[in-house]
């Protein structure tokens, strides 16, 4: 009997070592994702009001005859949306390569002040982005930041001085220009971001819009989930997935409003 008995109790320890080897990789994903969603949570609760860039703060910065300093927090009300407006297999599929365009509309909306976007008008218009590069460009592909602005200045109709690109930026760049008012178009190499929510094993070149920061984190509205919404990364996995695409940014600047919001509505073209 205490043979038996030790004999079954030795075959459910196996069977327990295994099962946790074998679910060993859930666990892991599990609590990753557990401690990401922690980190944006606790970041988005360091931001305020305060924090919260607005026309009147933009005001009262060009006004004053003080040199604004990069403040240690920013957010822009940016809004969000993923590059697939729906979560079906057939909208992934052809929009599979449509970071770029996604994250740029994010900021033409911010200039337009949409806030309110719709998964219909959103889908519509990346389409007619993609038809727009496949007739101009030839084909419909990763895009990087001399294509992009030629896509915002052809499609969208902003002037070249409008969409300016920033060579190599920094994270202090970045920051400079969300403190100002500037969502800014990142590219970075989207695995090295190590976004638990990316379809595995996650997206190679990928753009995205920064939206905000803080001390110790950058604040975007990622386009590759859609759980992009004010999704944050640390400063050092953020600039290194930059650098690896060459961190070539851009900025919408509308022509004698370097700071107003939103600007002027604009017809596509």
């Amino acid at each position: 009997m205490k043979r038996r008995i030790l004999l079954a109790s030795l075959i459910a320890a196996v069977v327990v070592l295994a099962a946790a080897w074998f679910m060993r990789p859930r666990i892991e994903a599990y609590l990753y994702r557990q401690r990401v969603d922690r980190d944006n949570a606790e970041t988005m609760k360091a931001i305020t009001s305060k924090d919260v860039i607005t026309q009147e703060l933009l005001d009262s910065i060009q006004q004053s005859a003080v040199k604004p300093v990069v403040p240690e927090r920013a957010y822009l009300e940016v809004p969000s949306f993923c590059q697939s407006p729906y979560p079906t297999e057939d909208s992934w599929r052809f929009h599979k390569e449509s970071c770029e365009e996604a994250a740029a509309l994010q900021a033409v909306y911010y200039w337009r002040g949409i806030r309110d976007v719709k998964p219909a008008e959103v889908d519509r218009t990346l389409r007619d982005m993609v038809a727009w590069q496949e007739k101009h460009f030839g084909e419909h592909k990763d895009i990087h930041a001399d294509s992009v602005k030629l896509l915002l200045t052809g499609y969208f109709g902003y002037l070249p001085e409008e969409v300016r690109i920033l060579r190599k930026a920094t994270i202090l760049d970045i920051k400079q220009h969300v403190a100002q008012g500037y969502p800014v178009i990142a590219p970075t190499y989207g695995r090295a971001l190590k976004n638990p929510y990316y379809t595995p094993p996650g997206p190679e070149y990928h753009m995205v819009t920064v939206i905000g920061y803080t001390r110790d984190r950058i604040i975007t509205n990622d386009v590759g989930t859609k759980r992009g919404k004010d999704y944050t990364y640390d400063l050092e996995t953020f600039r290194k997935a930059m650098e690896m695409e060459g961190g070539d940014c851009l900025v919408i600047i509308p022509t004698g409003r370097a700071s107003a919001m939103p600007a002027q509505e604009r017809r596509f073209q």
